[in-house]
């Protein structure tokens, strides 16, 4: 693949079709692919014919006029604090890179684990700003709305990066959907989770934060050790410029 990028690219398979050695209709068919079927690109997007994986691990081509691409993972920033606006608390952030790295890894072993089973889960949201935390919080309270979370800023994982939102990349869209015929999805990105080291909250399916650490220990400064500059730089921009309440975490 020319791009780099830290989730796999992914392809629905919209008809049922067939995988084979080559790309042309007259090279050999290695197996068949399901219509819903979930494959991985390995070789150059663009082509008539795309080079993917199955998640059985087979590889060959198939027709890219039958794949459907799902919702595209984050793209590398080129500046850390200014490329995202933090206090926009319309604007989502799903760069990886934001996380802190004892998260970080975890949630993209995560991923990529669940891709790798053909369960096309991405990071809906990760690192998010105290500003957002509060408009969240608000939702159902003090404006109209459902309540999407319990907790005020400086009160969730989420801040410190420590914690991200899993969510389902169904036909180039970000899906919820926990019907019967999903539940197990769900079901698995808990378990994969829970064997990375990162546990949920009770009512919260797609949240999944560090375990083991605690609100109490981040907000005087006790935090994981082995940052990076990339969340360093983020997290220590969000502090400083914090104007609200409840009042932000110590810096060390």
């Amino acid at each position: 693949m020319s791009e780099a990028s830290v989730y796999p690219v992914l392809y629905r398979v919209a008809a049922a079709t067939e995988l084979r050695d080559g790309p042309g209709p007259d090279t050999k068919a290695l197996r068949g692919l399901s219509a819903d079927s979930v494959v991985t690109l390995v070789g150059e997007a663009g082509q008539p014919w795309l080079e993917v994986e199955t998640a059985q691990g087979v590889r060959g081509f198939a027709p890219a006029g039958l794949l459907r691409r799902q919702v595209a993972g984050a793209k590398p920033p080129q500046h850390t604090t200014e490329m995202f606006p933090w206090r926009n608390v319309d604007r989502v952030n799903r760069d990886p890179k934001m996380l802190h790295p004892a998260f970080r890894d975890r949630a993209l072993r995560t991923v990529a684990r669940l891709n790798a089973e053909g369960i096309p889960f991405g990071i809906y949201e990760g690192m998010r700003s105290p500003w957002r935390q509060n408009f969240l919080y608000e939702s159902g309270r003090s404006r109209p709305g459902r309540i999407l979370t319990p907790v005020k800023a400086w009160e969730s994982l989420h801040q410190f990066g420590l914690a991200a939102d899993f969510v389902l990349a169904l036909e180039g869209r970000w899906s919820w959907d926990d019907d019967e015929a999903r539940a197990p999805m769900w079901d698995r990105l808990q378990a994969v989770g829970a064997d990375e080291g990162l546990v949920s909250r009770p009512g919260e399916k797609p949240h999944l934060q560090l375990a083991d650490v605690t609100i109490e220990d981040l907000r005087v400064g006790k935090l994981p050790p082995n940052t990076d500059p990339a969340w360093t730089s983020a997290f220590t921009w969000i502090v400083e410029s914090w104007d609200g309440k409840p009042s932000g975490p110590k810096l060390k």
